[in-house]
This record gives structure tokens, sequence and C-alpha cells, in this order.
């Protein structure tokens, strides 16, 4: 009697489970992914001359998610997601601890997303640089204001926020900043606490992430309160009605963030003609 209730158990612990026998080897294959340290070479292709960029690190940060097969240590994608754990280069703080591990599943986890610039028109091999996504893709923004040398966009539509910079002595390559103000009426909306950022890389490169404010930050990772934080700092001159315009030192702090993601591929990758 005992034998057939504990059979009954297990029955019933596997209707319960309700996922296929292909459902769980491939989480199983997923789960082995994330934990192999080995490293591989992810290379993605120009779309404007022969030139690869070869990414370089262990095969966890990479996910589950290449479309190709890896052969002898190296496979060809059109781009790809680096992952990383949160708050990593979310600007506080920059846990370089954490970029020697794989990635915990288990914990919240972000990414950056590497992949070719597309030319200006199609059929050419034409890449214009200082404020690039403002020039290739210029028929999206609408000027909003304009001042202290900078400008800000409407981008697309429903109130949403574009500024640009251009690669100079501070800044280590061209990049566009996409954001949700806050909205009062709206307070509940995660979107302003979640800001896209995109960046030129080695030319023919971009790599794109998302920076999150102090809401998605938990225990020691979590700013103090009197600890100035400069994507706290952009929800919060909303807030006050203000402009980022106004407030440089806000758009200097995505910036040197944005370096360190910039050096981090570049110590982790390189250019093969």
């Amino acid at each position: 009697m005992k034998r057939w209730l504990c059979i009954l158990i297990l029955c019933l612990a596997g209707c319960i489970d309700g996922r296929s026998e292909q459902e769980k080897q491939q989480q199983l294959r997923d789960k082995m992914i994330m934990a192999d340290t080995t490293e591989i070479t992810v290379l993605i292709p120009s779309l404007v001359s022969s030139k690869k960029l070869a990414i370089t690190l262990p095969r966890c940060f990479f996910g589950p998610n290449l479309k190709n097969k890896v052969v002898d240590g190296k496979v060809e994608e059109k781009a790809v997601t680096i992952l990383y754990p949160l708050p990593t280069f979310s600007g506080f703080p920059n846990d370089a601890e954490a970029l020697k591990h794989c990635p915990d599943p288990s914990r919240p986890i972000s990414g950056i997303g590497v992949r070719p610039l597309f030319p200006k028109k199609r059929g050419t091999t034409e890449l214009l640089y200082g404020n690039h996504w403002l020039i290739h893709q210029g028929y999206k923004y609408t000027l909003k204001e304009e001042r202290n040398n900078l400008a800000l966009y409407y981008s697309g539509i429903g109130g949403k926020l574009a500024i640009f910079a251009n690669q100079s002595k501070e800044n280590k390559a061209d990049i566009w900043i996409d954001f949700w103000p806050y909205d009062a009426g709206n307070a509940d909306s995660p979107f302003p606490d979640q800001i896209n950022v995109h960046s030129v890389l080695e030319k023919e490169f971009g790599f794109g992430y998302m920076v999150y404010t102090s809401k998605f930050l938990h225990g020691k990772n979590k700013p103090l309160p009197n600890q100035w934080y400069f994507a706290d700092a952009l929800i919060d001159t909303y807030k006050r009605d203000g402009s980022l315009l106004d407030h440089p030192k806000i758009l200097h702090g995505f910036i040197n963030n944005n370096n360190r993601i910039y050096d981090y591929i570049l110590e982790n990758s390189k250019i093969i003609d």
C-alpha cells in the first residue's frame, strides 16, 4: 500500500510540475550555460566593412540566447548581449569584483547589447559621427529646448526625451541618453527609473544598456540617503519641474559611467580585419 502511495505522490508531483520533458532539458542546458566559465569568442561582423568585433568572455556572460553553435571556442552572431549583475554599471556602485564571476540567474541581471552600426543610407558604407544617432535618425527627434551648449529633444511620442553628447576629451564616444521624465500624474510608472543609454564603439559598432535608479537597487547596493547618484538626480530634477539642461553634473555622471562600460568592452575585445 505504501509503495502505491509513493508512486501516486510521484505521479502527482509530475502533473503539478506541468513542464514537458523538452522544457526540462532546455532549462537544464540553460542552467549549465549560466555556470560555464569556459572562455569563448563572439564575432560580430561590421555592416560597412570586412571588420569583425571579437568579444572574449566566459560563456556564462553571454547567456543561453546565442543563435549559432559555438565551434572551437568561437561563434559568429549579428549582435550579442553581455550579461552582468545589478547594480554593476548602474553607476553606484561599480562592482568590479562581480564582473569576475558568472551572473547569478536567481538575482537581478541586466545586459549590454553590442551590435554593428547601420549606415546612414541603405547600400552605402557611410557612418557619420558627432551626435551619431541625431544625424542618422534625425526624423525621430524634435527640439524641445536648448541652452548651456546643450539641446534636449522629444524622442518619439508620449513625452519621452533624448539628449546627445559628442565624443570629447571627457567623453570617450558619442552617447545618446533616452529617458521618460518623472510625471506626477503617473507617479507609479517604472519607466522614469529605467534610462536607456547608447554609445559608439570602435567607429563601426555600438552598444546599449539601461541605467536604473536606486528604486531598483537594494540592500548594500542602495545609495545612502545623503549620497548623490546621477540617475536619482535626474528623477529629482523633473519632480521639481526642472530640466536636465540646467544640471550638467547629471549628464557628466552618465558620461563617466558610460566610459567605464566602454573600457570594459574594449578590455575584453579586439577588432579583426
